[in-house]
């Protein structure tokens, strides 16, 4: 397994990354494990309908230790059945959170910022972004955090390529998670080279971590093919719907913590509201190149 960047590679894309990251910090506002249990109020990946997502062929085809993970995180019914999956995020100490909302199967998301003016939607095939103050791309953005957030249940999307691993552990701590490679199948979503590897807790079955990388290219410095790897880990959790999600977690590069993130009022049960796709007439087209 790749753990690091060559050293060539390390520099000038950090320096990128920490630009996103103290930008968010300062316009967008983003471990031991505990869990709370609530109920929620009434790039891309490949668009997949509920029902590819939850079909029992892919899941009986998954290891069983993704099988395992998902029921572990409440099953795959729930989560496909839902009409969106909506929640706020603030990336390191804030103030502002960001409001995003996804649709099932079509993956078509709206992002916002109240107090603000930005927000951005995507329609599955385009991005667009109003008053967008941040360095990234909203394409880019779009489905980044929903990824993120939503994995247990990602593993099982038309095109995704699982292999076990074995076992690996953390520096600090003596559990040796249960490894799973999550691949794309070519010309899957906007950047297919991308992976993770999940890292599975082998006794409560949830998932405790994923080390990955970035290939979207108009992120990076030129000439540089991927960002270093980096490891996630979901420090807190809560049960919304039934369904066991992240409300923390830390990204480290090197050991050290390279970004923070904070989540919270999920919701599984919102409507999609598609009238909020139309372009306002300030909207800009995002052009980047995945």
């Amino acid at each position: 397994m790749q753990l690091s960047a060559p050293n060539h590679l390390r520099c000038p894309t950090r320096i990128a990354f920490l630009a996103v990251a103290s930008v968010l910090a300062t316009i967008v506002g983003c471990g031991t494990t505990h869990e709370t249990t609530h109920s929620s109020a009434p790039a891309a990946p490949s668009a997949a309908t509920a029902a590819d997502q939850s079909s029992p062929q892919r899941m009986a085809s998954a290891p069983p230790i993704v099988q395992q993970m998902i029921e572990a995180h409440g099953g795959m019914e729930a989560w496909a059945s839902a009409p969106s999956v909506y929640f706020e995020d603030l990336w390191g100490p804030g103030p502002i959170w960001s409001r995003i909302q996804v649709e099932q199967g079509n993956r078509r998301a709206l992002i916002d910022y109240p107090g603000t003016e930005m927000r951005m939607g995507w329609n599955g095939e385009q991005a667009w972004s109003a008053n967008w103050e941040a360095p990234y791309p909203p394409r880019f953005f779009a489905l980044l955090n929903y990824y993120f957030l939503n994995l247990p249940w990602l593993t099982l999307d038309p095109g995704v390529v699982l292999e076990e691993t074995g076992t690996t552990i953390l520096p600090g701590d003596p559990v040796e998670y249960r490894t799973v490679k999550m691949t794309f199948e070519d010309g899957v979503g906007d950047t297919p080279d991308d992976y993770y590897d999940l890292l599975i807790h082998p006794e409560t079955h949830r998932l405790h971590a994923n080390r990955y990388i970035v290939t979207y290219s108009s992120i990076l410095p030129e000439g540089v093919e991927h960002t270093p790897e980096h490891l996630l880990v979901y420090d807190t959790s809560a049960t919304v719907d039934g369904l066991v999600v992240p409300t923390a977690f830390t990204i480290y590069e090197d050991g050290e913590v390279y970004a923070t993130c904070q989540i919270r009022n999920w919701s599984f049960q919102k409507p999609f509201d598609e009238s909020r796709l139309e372009m306002p007439a300030e909207a800009v087209i995002d052009e980047s190149q995945p």
